[in-house]
């Protein structure tokens, strides 16, 4: 009945009435080619739903949760998503066209009784939440002018994506599939874009006022007709000083020979921010209160390594090895650690074999918050005095870990492992 009072008002204004769903709960529900469009539907939970080609244009999803959600070829068109939670969505072909995708608050008790109170967007709100559209597949979705600044579209498809005069400041872009996307006038102001794909996008006339692009490819890219003011495109060997080169040249020797040759590397406190480093290894290494701001060591090994006070910040560590590392009162804010190893290691002998003796990593005190160690592998490690404030750690292995007043404040632990109590 609902529906067909809402498809009434729709066609006969006057008639019929207005759809609203706000808060509903239609978790798995088959809404296929729906019409909802300028519907009521705040913070309804449309987790898993099934909404392929559904009508949405206008509608009010202020705070919805959409997470998993099968949302091919709808057409979200104009619909206010602010504070939205997509992550796995799947929106291949989806229309968002002036789609507002900012920040949202969304309260569900008032004080003194079970009511509940929505709160108007507020842009300094404390309680406002990210749109977050992690993981989503948005390929060939068409995004033109929609306002999606300061959201989490961390490894999101967006592969041929339309987004030309789309406003991104501000969002977490990091190992984002942008091949092929029309990108033309888009606003990416400050961006974290470490890691992306964005080999054959159009970037005509896109404002990139520094934004983030350590690691990312660029093949077939123009960028001469884009705003790059104080962008940072990552650091070379080359751009080193003499000195570290050096250095580093001489540990890979190290590394090399189990130690026969060469020198093991000490760098404590040098500034490598924003180094493009995919796949170095430097495990062993004497690394204290290094810069690491913004860099790109993906795929690397740190085993054994000393970081400790050592920055990551914004940092792309994602598959990297840096099991039995000393990593005591790091700072790792907003980096990508999807996939690390911050285990216990196997000390090996001058021959590189194993002997038997475990060796864990030492997080004390580290500041990880807001970080994404989705499948981190952090058994055994020493957590204690750890934050893990508004982190990602689904499917993260804890298992053996210290947990000694460690912080997990409004982290996701979806399927996450635990030490028995």
């Amino acid at each position: 009945m609902c529906l067909e009072a809402h498809a009434e008002w729709l066609q006969r204004p006057g008639n019929g009435s207005r759809a609203d769903l706000s808060l509903a709960d239609l978790a798995g529900f088959d809404l296929n080619a729906v019409r909802l469009s300028k519907a009521k539907m705040t913070g309804a939970n449309l987790s898993r739903s099934m909404m392929r080609g559904a009508d949405l244009t206008d509608t009010d999803l202020f705070g919805v949760d959409m997470g998993g959600a099968d949302m091919r070829a709808a057409n979200l068109a104009g619909a206010d998503m602010r504070g939205a939670y997509l992550r796995g969505a799947d929106l291949t072909g989806a229309s968002l066209e002036g789609t507002d995708l900012r920040d949202g608050a969304l309260l569900t008790q008032t004080a003194g009784d079970r009511s509940l109170d929505l709160v108007k967007y507020d842009l300094d709100g404390e309680h406002k939440r990210k749109a977050d559209l992690s993981g989503a597949n948005l390929r060939g979705a068409k995004l033109a002018k929609a306002m999606i600044a300061n959201a989490d579209l961390s490894g999101a498809n967006l592969a041929g994506a339309y987004m030309n005069l789309a406003d991104l400041t501000d969002s977490n872009l990091l190992n984002v599939d942008l091949s092929g996307a029309v990108l033309t006038g888009t606003d990416l102001t400050g961006a974290n874009l470490c890691g992306a794909q964005l080999s054959g996008a159009d970037l005509t006339g896109a404002i990139l006022r520094n934004a983030e692009l350590v690691g990312a490819n660029l093949d077939g890219v123009d960028l001469s007709k884009a705003d790059m003011t104080g962008a940072n495109v990552g650091r070379t060997m080359e751009d080193l000083d003499p000195d570290i080169q050096v250095v580093l040249k001489k540990h890979k020797l190290w590394i090399d020979s189990f130690g026969a040759q060469g020198e093991r590397a000490k760098l404590d406190g040098r500034d490598l921010n924003h180094v493009d480093f995919p796949g170095i290894d430097l495990s062993g290494a004497t690394l204290r209160g290094c810069n690491f701001t913004g860099a790109n060591l993906a795929g690397g090994k740190f085993v054994m390594s000393d970081l400790s006070e050592a920055v990551f910040d914004n940092a792309s560590l994602a598959d990297t090895d840096l099991a039995g590392a000393n990593l005591k009162s790091a700072v790792v804010r907003k980096a990508n650690l999807m996939n690390v190893n911050l285990g216990v290691t196997d000390i090996k002998d001058s021959k590189g074999l194993p002997t038997g003796r475990l060796w864990p990593s030492n997080l004390m005190n580290v500041d990880m918050t807001g970080s994404n160690l989705t499948g981190a592998q952090l058994g055994g490690a020493n957590l204690g005095h750890a934050c893990f404030d508004d982190c990602k750690l689904e499917h993260a292995n804890l298992d053996g870990a210290i947990l000694n007043q460690t912080s997990f404040e409004r982290a996701e632990v979806d399927r996450a492992n635990f030490p028995a109590q």
